[in-house]
């Protein structure tokens, strides 16, 4: 109860991925593109009367016009996507952590001592109400785990990895999550807080997949290292 589960990780990585490019694909098909258009209906006036007819796009002599306005609509769309995929990407990380510190709090229960309290937390933590209101050890501990994973994932990826190398031994990979900060976590904040559209290519969102694949078998290293659960159904792992 508790491990680390890669081969999940991957599988959502594996498939969220997939279903960005397949749509990239499909919108960047032309023969499908014109073939959506043409039967698309729009409105046109009679020359002779102020009644609305209906027209086929391809009998349209505005054509043209209408299918470039469709496409700045599905870039629009593809773009607003491609930094939705940045939120989610962030998202994915900061689960993987609070599963990964489950393992980790789970294998040591002492490890949870150094992150219970906050700077802004008052040190009397209602300790006593949380051990007179458990049924038992077992949710005491668990809710003690629960309080410290959300201390320990406060902060930048930097000192979230300081942390875990204090408790693991294990030195994830420097370029790694200096490259998760900027690339992904930094826009987040300014897809999220600041309402920005960040221009993304295709080879840069596949950078951004790879990269989070990469951090989370690093964090299957430091499971590994210090003997915390985890699952590793296909050798992910070095």
């Amino acid at each position: 109860m508790g491990s680390f589960d890669i081969g999940k990780w991957v599988m959502k990585l594996m498939t969220t991925s997939h279903s960005y490019f397949t749509l990239l694909e499909f919108a960047n098909d032309k023969h499908t593109f014109h073939s959506y258009t043409n039967q698309k209906v729009i409105y046109s006036s009679s020359n002779d009367t102020d009644e609305l007819i209906e027209l086929k796009m391809e009998e349209s002599p505005h054509k043209e016009d209408f299918q470039k306005m469709i496409s700045d609509e599905i870039d629009h769309a593809l773009e607003n996507y491609s930094n939705q995929l940045v939120v989610i990407l962030a998202t994915y990380i900061e689960t993987m952590h609070s599963e990964f510190f489950q393992s980790l709090f789970n294998y040591n229960n002492k490890l949870i001592y150094d992150y219970l309290f906050s700077n802004n937390d008052n040190k009397d933590f209602n300790i006593l109400n949380l051990i007179f209101d458990a049924e038992s050890k077992d949710e005491i501990i668990e809710q003690l785990i629960n309080k410290a994973k959300k201390n320990i994932v406060n902060g930048s990826l930097k000192k979230i990895n300081e942390r875990i190398l204090k408790m693991t031994e294990y030195q994830i990979d420097k370029t790694i999550i200096d490259s998760i900060q900027l690339d992904i976590l930094d826009n987040r904040n300014m897809i999220i807080h600041e309402s920005k559209v960040i221009k993304i290519k295709d080879d840069e969102i596949k950078i951004y997949f790879k990269l989070t694949e990469k951090y989370l078998f690093e964090l299957g290293n430091a499971c590994k290292k210090c003997g915390s659960s985890y699952i590793d159904q296909a050798n992910w792992l070095k």
